[in-house]
């Protein structure tokens, strides 16, 4: 599924138009999944307040009116424009609609008829305006939804609540803060970044009857589904031996962070690598068994012996969680060492000149900074890149001609070539040190020579975020990393047997 800003909604809406589908007819399949939901979240619910703009959106709000009307429950329509003049044409042909129906009625909107209705409603469904604003709300508009947000009733939002942009995380001024949303065709960017993504509450999206082959044309965003990362993930032959299915070199820790060398091993064991290597100071006391240990001196490194750690048979490689400063001079030349799939991350993403030009002639990196590494390696604020990750992801690709996994909630992940990946998985307990380190060895373990790094990418980041979910079952917010990392198998096969809860 892609996520849409507001211009490729409109431009969805417009391609369906001129494949002959009729906009009335869109606007009923819009208004029958928000009644259909709204049924279905609130079956005891009698008294309904529908709040009606001039544009689409509020002609969505008539269908859903109309529809719960002949529901049987109690409907109170207040329209900000109930001249029909003032409408969009197919705005005042559904309110033509409803009014049709005895018994419906529509009044102009005002703060004491919004005060009385609400005061005997039990649910208000937002349709006042859609994905089209683009600047703050002010009067009338501005005061009702500040006496929304001061309580009531739950409040149900079409397609996005009022007042936001669809296409930016900062709202744009005065929004409602909606209980549930129902996103119509797609989910709009502003519903996966934080702040905005508080305002919609639960939301999921409704198949309004645009054909599949014309959303994918229009969206660009991809947004990580069970069904589009299951095709993204390592198949494993029947007959398969160890060296075939990723052997992983870390190149990690130092006497002061053995635990992140450690994490970074056991994930990439986790999540099926066939042999894993730790090059690092001395052997952590708690490393796995099943992991090789190579000791490694950074104060008086010969190249050469590092190059040795990197056989024939050694597939990938991730460098960087636990590193000490004395190793930063080295990195340039690890990188360049050997041309297998290399995972970037923690310390390895201390980006100079030299380091920058070793990763562009690398051509196999994949880097994953949080907001802090990524703002130091693009010389911009941490909070302008949360403002825009994806912009920020996107340009930080491009710099480094690389795959970028832009760690936070949500993730999201750049290729180079433009493409574009979002994952809203993950749970707030995976704000714990050491988290990062386990997504570095899984990574490192799928980065196999001739996979996509960006679609391998893009599957680490989901499974990782679904472990940190199972994780939390049991674990909540203390969770750990290595609870984290023991739920990567689990949340692995759930993806493939599409066993995932919603």
């Amino acid at each position: 599924m892609k996520l849409f800003r507001a211009a490729q909604m409109q431009a969805a809406d417009q391609a369906a138009w001129q494949a002959g589908i009729p906009s009335l007819l869109l606007m009923e399949h819009a208004g029958q999944a928000v009644a259909d939901f709204a049924l279905a979240r609130w079956p005891q619910v009698r008294r309904v307040l529908v709040l009606c703009g001039s544009g689409n959106n509020g002609g969505d709000g008539y269908v859903v009116a109309r529809l719960l009307h002949l529901a049987g429950r109690q409907v109170t329509v207040l329209a900000a424009a109930d001249d029909p003049n003032r409408l969009s044409p197919d705005a005042a042909t559904m309110r033509r609609t409803y009014l049709a129906y005895p018994g419906a009625e529509s009044a102009p909107l005002t703060l004491e008829r919004l005060e009385a209705s609400l005061n005997r409603s039990e649910l208000v469904l937002d349709a006042l305006l859609g994905s089209g604003l683009n600047r703050p709300l002010e009067g009338l508009l501005a005061e009702v939804v500040a006496r929304l947000n001061t309580g009531g009733p739950d409040i149900l939002s079409i397609d996005l609540p009022s007042g936001l942009s669809a296409d930016t995380a900062e709202p744009l001024g005065p929004h409602i803060r909606a209980t549930a949303t129902v996103q119509l065709a797609g989910p709009k960017l502003a519903s996966v970044l934080y702040p905005a993504r508080a305002a919609f509450g639960n939301w999921e999206v409704a198949d309004i009857g645009i054909p599949t082959s014309i959303l994918d044309a229009c969206g660009t965003v991809l947004w990580l589904t069970p069904e589009r990362v299951r095709p993204m993930l390592p198949r494993r032959a029947p007959d398969a031996h160890k060296y075939q299915v990723g052997t992983v070199l870390v190149i990690a820790g130092s006497s002061r962070y053995q635990g992140a060398a450690v994490l970074c091993s056991h994930a990439a064991l986790r999540a099926g690598a066939g042999l894993v290597t730790l090059a690092g100071p001395e052997r952590p006391h708690n490393l796995p068994a099943e992991v090789i240990h190579e000791a490694v001196s950074w104060t008086s490194l010969p190249l050469d012996t590092l190059a040795a750690l990197a056989p024939k048979r050694q597939q990938q490689r991730v460098i960087g969680p636990g590193l000490g400063d004395e190793a930063l001079s080295y990195l340039p030349e690890l990188i360049g060492l050997s041309p297998a799939p290399t995972i970037l991350d923690a310390t390895a993403l201390a980006g100079n000149d030299l380091w920058l030009e070793a990763v562009r002639r690398h051509g196999r990196c994949v880097l994953t900074p949080h907001y802090g590494e990524a703002a130091l390696l693009l010389q911009r604020p941490a909070a302008d890149l949360a403002r825009d990750p994806l912009g920020s992801a996107a340009a930080l690709a491009e710099q480094v001609q690389a795959v970028v996994v832009l760690k936070g909630q949500p993730t999201t992940i750049a290729a180079p070539d433009g493409r574009l990946a979002v994952s809203t998985r993950g749970h707030p307990g995976m704000a714990s040190g050491g988290t990062g380190d386990a997504l570095a060895g899984l990574l490192g373990a799928w980065l196999t020579t001739g996979a996509d790094p960006f679609e391998r990418a893009c599957a680490a980041v989901f499974v990782h975020g679904l472990a940190g979910e199972l994780a939390a079952h049991s674990h909540g917010d203390g969770l750990t990393a290595s609870d984290l990392i023991a739920q990567l198998a689990p949340a692995w096969q759930q993806l493939v047997r599409g066993t995932i809860p919603r």
